[in-house]
């Protein structure tokens, strides 16, 4: 009988060893990041409700904390996520893509999910630019991430298409390396930078100014396409799964309330932003039936085959779904 007992508490320390090691494989404390623009408006709902938190409840991991920073471009994202100082990135479509053609040995890095669809406008405040092909070594175009983000890789689609497939860094030499917000302010201050290529909602701020027009919406060039998403390393995916999964949820969970709450969604990006801007400006934004928040994929092999076309990626998807985890493989990407 003693012998049985014994047995028995044995083997219940050995379950819970089993857990706790479980448990252990887990990170205690899940890093995010996102950048500024209404795109991240999934993250910031999730951030601000603590969605993260609420399915790693879900998943048994209830002491496990969730760290947040805001970084000011996808470079940066990337640099972050391979120090390990970043477990989940947020940002453009090309740092995506170019991370996860230089991983393709090692961490492996894949897309979550899309964040939204969304057109960028290339803005001026030049009235003698009509058109791309009006601007000349005087003028300077602001751009986040400049030589590596969505934008650069859109502007090298539409120079390809005027000056011909060599010369798809026409405009390289004009191109500053800005954020978002203090491009916008360089652009309205009217001093060096000419022109901003950005997103919603500094795009649409600018054009409430006097002498501010739009010269290239991306869509003329990509059509409808996805503008930001999520990624992590399959590294972390890995070994991390419950973690992973809290974090698909969350965001499907943050995507849905933005959708159906449109009015509490724009009063939270004000909060988490930290904006003046009104309500009704982000609503109206959000009501815009050309900008999507979706995890659904668009256009990002479009944008893969470009930038293999001209060198920037070794490795050619055959499909989207090669660029994204399996989470996201049944819905209607392209």
């Amino acid at each position: 009988m003693k012998c049985k007992t014994t047995i028995g508490v044995i083997a219940s320390l050995v379950l819970s060893l089993g857990a706790m090691t479980n448990a252990a494989a887990e990170v205690g404390d899940v890093k995010v990041a996102l950048q500024f623009g209404v795109g991240y408006l999934p993250l910031a709902v999730m951030k601000h409700d603590k969605l993260i938190e609420k399915h790693l409840k879900q998943e048994g991991l209830k002491d496990t904390t969730v760290s947040w920073s805001r970084l000011a471009n996808g470079s940066a994202m990337n640099d972050a996520l391979l120090s390990g100082s970043l477990d989940f990135a947020a940002g453009g479509v090309a740092p995506l893509l170019i991370l996860w053609d230089k991983t393709q040995g090692n961490e492996k890095v894949k897309a979550v999910a899309a964040l939204c669809s969304m057109p960028m406008y290339i803005n001026t405040n030049n009235p003698n630019v009509k058109s791309l092909g009006d601007f000349t070594d005087k003028d300077r175009i602001a751009i986040a991430g400049a030589g590596s983000s969505i934008e650069t890789i859109v502007l090298w689609m539409e120079a390809a298409k005027l000056y011909g497939a060599d010369n798809y860094r026409h405009f390289d030499s004009i191109m500053v390396n800005l954020p978002h917000p203090e491009g916008m302010d360089a652009l309205l201050s009217k001093n060096a930078i000419t022109a901003q290529f950005t997103s919603p909602p500094f795009q649409y701020t600018e054009l409430q100014h006097p002498g501010i027009h739009t010269v290239l919406n991306s869509y003329d060039v990509t059509g409808p396409a996805s503008f930001l998403v999520t990624w992590t390393t399959s590294t972390f995916r890995d070994g991390n799964p419950k973690v992973y999964k809290a974090f698909v949820d969350a965001q499907h969970e943050a995507t849905d309330y933005i959708n159906h709450n449109k009015r509490a969604a724009a009063e939270i990006y004000l909060k988490e932003a930290n904006s003046k801007q009104s309500v009704d400006f982000i609503l109206k934004m959000l009501d815009d039936p050309e900008i999507r928040i979706t995890m659904t994929p668009q256009a990002v092999g479009k944008a893969a085959h470009f930038m293999h076309t001209i060198g920037v990626l070794k490795h050619d998807p055959d499909s989207w779904k090669a660029v994204f985890f399996p989470e996201v493989h049944a819905l209607q990407g392209s």
